[in-house]
């Protein structure tokens, strides 16, 4: 049995890099849907061997669904039967280096099992959280 990637952070939808959500949008298309109908952005950590080029971190990738199942955090990724579909953006576009290459899995149903808690949305690898949405401490909120 071949090892699957494991969910490993939820991110917000509104937190993708455009020209990612472009490339997903251009992979869903033919699926008979566009950007507003995916449902789920993520990253998740490959098994070893599964890499495929250059990713987030050493092992990680995007994911992304139209349609989930039940999915926390640790869970490995299952894509239901579904059609799927891998994105990978070049680091060069207009000749600006560097510019972060994009590794990603483009899921139309996403299920999970084996995970440890309920996924909660998080920032993406190398987005800062702009200051106002940063929580407060329990003794110092306002």
């Amino acid at each position: 049995m071949a090892s699957q990637a494991v969910l490993q952070s939820v991110v917000p939808l509104g937190a993708v890099p455009e020209r990612l959500r472009s490339a997903v949008a251009g992979v869903v298309k033919p699926w008979g849907y566009t950007w507003p109908d995916v449902s789920f952005a993520g990253t998740a950590v490959l098994p070893r061997g599964e890499r495929r080029g250059l990713s987030l971190g050493p092992d990680e990738v995007w994911v992304f669904a139209v349609t989930t199942g039940a999915l926390a955090l640790g869970d490995q990724l299952e894509s239901a039967g579904s059609r799927t579909a891998g994105v990978s953006l070049s680091a060069f576009s207009g000749g600006v280096i560097p510019v972060t290459p994009f590794q990603a899995r483009v899921y139309e149903y996403l299920g999970g099992h084996g995970g440890d808690s309920p996924p909660q949305p998080t920032e993406p690898p190398g987005l800062a959280t702009p200051p106002d949405r940063e929580r407060a401490a329990p003794d110092q909120q306002r």
